[in-house]
């Protein structure tokens, strides 16, 4: 007659086995969150500590099923069944206190979350990666659940779509406003998650080589759609790398003398792709773009479309309507005190003004300009009539 089944086992419809796992794995991590090199002990348990996140949230509701059933049914206590059921439960809370303690977090974290933070923590200890270790190293720091790599895969997919077939400053832009607005939108949140994951690279590798190795692969144009969380990376900083020279080539060409600063080129960029579809849309003032720097920034580009980029020696003579809107803008514009740029501006119009003049009575007064942006456009408006 083989060994009697305790009847309550059974009651558990096969609980058993996953919570008798779970016993055996917290008696594993609090004997190595008590030892003296901690860290460095349970780093070597990594592949248990993901056992016990993937397993915790079943454990827990195992647990818990388990305890209110016994409870209504008034298990015994001397059952094994029972005893197992509060042993588990000992120990989960023996754990849980130690690693609040471990990792100086308050009590109301929840199990699964302080396993998180210990896996991270682990994950994330600086240390010594050798070459060879590099390649399993990134794929461990970044694996594709991390938020920030999850935020790259949709950053990196969006600057392709928009930047692949590369942008012609003097055409403008391809993409769309809605394009534009969605780019305005990610750029900020991509650029993080960039800094992010290049951060904990490098936090890690007391050698610098890990992140100096993707670095340089990052140069070089992807073969193949990123499927890892290193390559997605990859994928992004080479699509920013690109789109941030597409975007400088056309702020430098469309806003010309003008010089956009960094933190300027994507607005401006969105401001050129409404502008192709809506001629009197604004540049709105904004934390990055001033009022009055919107509106000499709105005056260099009305001036290089109505001038072209060459500024022919022979300028097109323009509507009444283009004349008002460059009155507008450099009404605008003239809130600015006048600086070394809006000069630069300024001798764009008194060129034209010289040339559309030579060889009239205007150039008699040259000497006596106007000083304001908005008085040279209206000058310059005169001699073009």
């Amino acid at each position: 007659m083989g060994p009697r089944v305790d009847e309550y086992r059974l009651r558990l419809e096969g609980r058993a086995e996953l919570l008798e796992a779970a016993q055996l794995r917290y008696r594993r991590l609090l004997e190595g969150l008590g030892a003296k090199a901690w860290e460095e002990r349970l780093r070597k348990e990594l592949p248990l500590l993901k056992e016990a996140l993937e397993a915790q949230a079943r454990v827990d509701e195992a647990l818990g099923a388990a305890l209110r059933r016994a409870q209504a049914e008034s298990w015994p206590a001397l059952s094994p069944t029972v005893q197992g059921l509060h042993e588990v439960q000992a120990l989960r809370e023996k754990l849980a206190r130690s690693l609040v303690q471990r990792l100086a977090r308050g009590p109301e974290a929840s199990l699964l979350e302080l396993l998180t933070m210990l896996e991270e923590r682990l994950l994330t200890l600086p240390r010594e990666v050798l070459p060879a270790q590099r390649g399993a190293t990134a794929l461990e720091l970044l694996p594709e659940a991390l938020p920030a790599v999850r935020e790259l895969a949709a950053f990196g997919r969006l600057l392709e779509a928009l930047f692949a077939q590369g942008i012609d400053p003097e055409a403008g832009v391809s993409f769309s406003a809605r394009e534009a607005e969605a780019l305005r939108q990610e750029w900020p949140r991509g650029e993080a998650a960039l800094a992010a994951a290049w951060s904990r690279l490098a936090r890690v590798d007391r050698t610098g080589g890990l992140a100096g190795d993707l670095r340089k692969r990052a140069e070089r144009a992807p073969l193949h759609p990123p499927r890892t969380g290193p390559e997605l990376l990859l994928h992004a900083e080479y699509w920013r790398a690109s789109a941030r020279r597409s975007l400088e080539a056309l702020v430098r060409t469309r806003f010309s003398p003008l010089v956009p600063t960094e933190a300027e080129r994507l607005e401006l960029a969105c401001w050129v792709s409404i502008r192709q579809s809506e001629p009197e849309a604004r540049l709105s003032a904004s934390p990055t773009v001033a009022e009055a720097r919107a509106g000499l920034l709105e005056l260099a580009h009305e001036l290089w479309a109505a001038f072209g980029a060459e500024r022919p020696e022979d300028p097109r003579s323009l509507s009444d309507l283009e004349w008002e809107r460059l009155r507008q803008r450099a009404r605008r514009a003239d809130q600015l005190p006048q600086g070394a740029e809006a000069n630069r501006v300024a001798d764009v119009l008194r060129t034209f003004i010289w040339k559309r003049a030579m060889g009239t009575t205007v150039m008699r007064g040259w000497q006596e300009l106007p000083h304001s942006l908005e008085g040279l456009v209206e000058q310059a408006w005169r001699v073009d009539r």
